[in-house]
């Protein structure tokens, strides 16, 4: 049986060139939503793994935050990064003793852009595979794609929200994701579930 206090999050976050724009506020609200969940009550662990046409891990299954820095390069490796940190994230929960294993997973993909350099996944494959961890393992898949690269995240069969390529839609999107990401944290919650849409600035 599972622990039913501990949560683990895989965050897997776009640092290609597109980014250069909303750097700033991408690496700023990523260090806010680290900060805000590890001081929640409950046991936490965060894979962070950022992607341009190379793919780094930042932390993995780590126990508390690190400083976050986003330097945009480079194209952008969606399919790579997702495929590879899927069987990543299920490998270091199956090194966990049964009871030692996290109650819910949560798995985030942010991005602004669309997947133009993989070599090693497909859409078909990430696709199945996010189909069977969900129906299998209970996981929560959250595709947050700025601009015009939203689509992708429904492709693959995770709930998607689009937001604008705006220094607020990304500051918003991250707050979003931080306050539903702990209020699903809490015990007897519903799974995370983010709105379609991120408003911009202005709209209403």
């Amino acid at each position: 049986m599972a622990n039913p206090d501990y949560t683990h999050v895989t965050l897997v976050v776009d640092r290609s060139g597109s980014m250069e724009d909303v750097a700033d506020e991408a690496q700023s609200g990523m260090n806010a939503l680290l900060t805000s969940q590890f001081a929640l009550p409950g046991r936490l662990t965060v894979t962070l793994v950022e992607f341009d046409s190379d793919i780094d891990t930042v932390m993995r299954m780590a126990k508390k935050r690190v400083e976050y820095v986003l330097e945009p390069r480079g194209m952008t490796r969606l399919l790579d990064a997702v495929g590879g940190e899927l069987a990543a994230t299920q490998a270091d929960i199956k090194a966990l003793g049964k009871s030692e294993r996290p109650v819910q997973v949560m798995f985030v993909v942010v991005t602004d852009g669309e997947e133009n350099s993989s070599t090693k996944h497909t859409l078909e494959g990430v696709r199945s595979e996010v189909k069977r961890l969900r129906k299998k393992s209970g996981w929560t898949f959250q595709f947050i794609g700025a601009g015009d690269s939203a689509w992708q995240g429904s492709e693959m069969g995770m709930n998607t929200t689009s937001a604008p390529a705006t220094d607020d839609g990304i500051q918003r999107s991250y707050s979003t994701l931080n306050v539903r990401m702990g209020a699903a944290r809490a015990p007897g919650a519903p799974r995370m579930s983010m709105p379609a849409f991120i408003k911009g600035d202005g709209e209403i």
